[in-house]
């Protein structure tokens, strides 16, 4: 694996004992010490109180900024979930799920964990950001009482932070579930972002790996779309489906409504994508009029189509304008090569975990 752009995994002795969110604080802060998790101040001088912990770890002081979260785990190793450095930011609230794709980068796990929502909730108000915050699984409106107790801490402390909430979208089959998420998330921005792999059945539930997952999902997609909720299609091509990309486009764009945008994703070699890669990945090159066909589309109803996770010597020079930088700081890598690129700064890289990356650095003189 290679060297991601920030750390965000580090390690204080401290902290052995604590598990769950902690705030970084660089100086302490009496301002918020009415809010609900506790803080670590990275600092030489201040003095341990019972409100915080005083610790001193220059690779923290570098890489965290004051009003950072972070999960400890109570063996004194921490991970920043919340980063003001960071150029996105996703809480995981379960790892729970009624899905089993082959390409699933957090592989569900059936555990009592309903404690994430809580911390996630903490976390949120605790940072108190104005910038969009990714909830994400598992899959997150698996468990019903959780995302509505979730929201209601959130207004308890009347926090309005915006969320995208990553969904297999199968809950609002249920419309009197969707009105009352719809309900439930009134006092902020709320964007879910839902997978659609096909415009057949079969081939979703293949990817998906759960059968009656493309009508759940669909059924969802209409009620969901047609109370009012914005969402996000995602689309991941893989080789079961990427001669299909322009036409799952053109089912979103036709045939629901409250479609703010549709990104098409690289697929990402972690997780069950691992093991199944080569069943599944299909370099981009195979389906470049594909993509050019699903922008056009997009141009054309007035949607945004945007391209994740693909470098742009992977894209054809008309394609750069839809790509985006997507992958995530502390799992975003550029190899040596791509120095030697006169793109690299508007370029989104690779993901660290990418074995035998090619790069075709643009404009190198031989």
């Amino acid at each position: 694996m290679t060297k991601a752009l920030r750390p965000d995994v580090f390690y204080l002795e401290e902290l052995k004992n604590i598990f769950g969110p902690v705030q970084i604080l660089k100086q302490p802060a009496p301002e918020l010490s009415n809010l609900p998790i506790p803080k670590l101040i990275i600092d030489r001088n201040s003095k341990t109180d019972e409100s915080s912990t005083v610790a001193w770890c220059p690779l923290i002081d570098k890489w965290a900024e004051h009003g950072d979260i972070a999960f400890a785990d109570g063996r004194g190793k921490i991970r920043i979930v919340l980063s003001k450095k960071a150029n996105a930011n996703t809480l995981l609230v379960t790892e729970q799920c009624d899905n089993l794709c082959h390409f699933c980068s957090q592989p569900p796990r059936k555990i009592d964990d309903k404690i994430l929502f809580a911390f996630a909730a903490q976390s949120i108000v605790s940072f108190n950001s104005h910038h969009v915050i990714g909830i994400s699984g598992g899959e997150p409106l698996l468990d019903q009482s959780s995302i509505f107790n979730f929201f209601k801490i959130l207004d308890e402390f009347k926090n309005k932070t915006p969320l995208h909430i990553l969904s297999n979208g199968r809950a609002f089959k249920d419309k009197a579930f969707t009105k009352r998420f719809i309900e439930s998330a009134k006092l902020r921005d709320v964007e879910i972002g839902i997978p659609l792999y096909s415009t057949s059945s079969r081939i979703h539930d293949y990817l998906v790996n759960k059968e009656g997952a493309w009508n759940d999902t669909v059924k969802g997609l209409i009620n969901a779309g047609n109370m009012g909720l914005p969402i996000e299609i995602r689309v991941i091509p893989t080789k079961q489906n990427y001669c299909e990309i322009s036409a799952i486009v053109e089912m979103a764009l036709t045939c629901l409504n409250s479609i703010t945008r549709i990104s098409i994703m690289n697929l990402e070699q972690t997780g069950w994508a691992k093991k199944n890669w080569n069943n599944l990945y299909v370099k981009p090159d195979k389906y470049l009029d594909e993509l050019e066909n699903a922008c056009q589309l997009g141009n054309r109803f007035g949607t945004e189509i945007s391209l994740f996770n693909y470098p742009l010597c992977h894209l054809n020079s008309s394609l750069y304008k839809y790509s985006k930088k997507s992958i995530s700081d502390w799992k975003n890598t550029f190899p040596s090569n791509c120095n030697y690129c006169v793109e690299k700064e508007q370029c989104g890289g690779f993901f660290t975990s990418t074995k035998n990356i090619e790069v075709k650095p643009l404009g190198q003189i031989l």
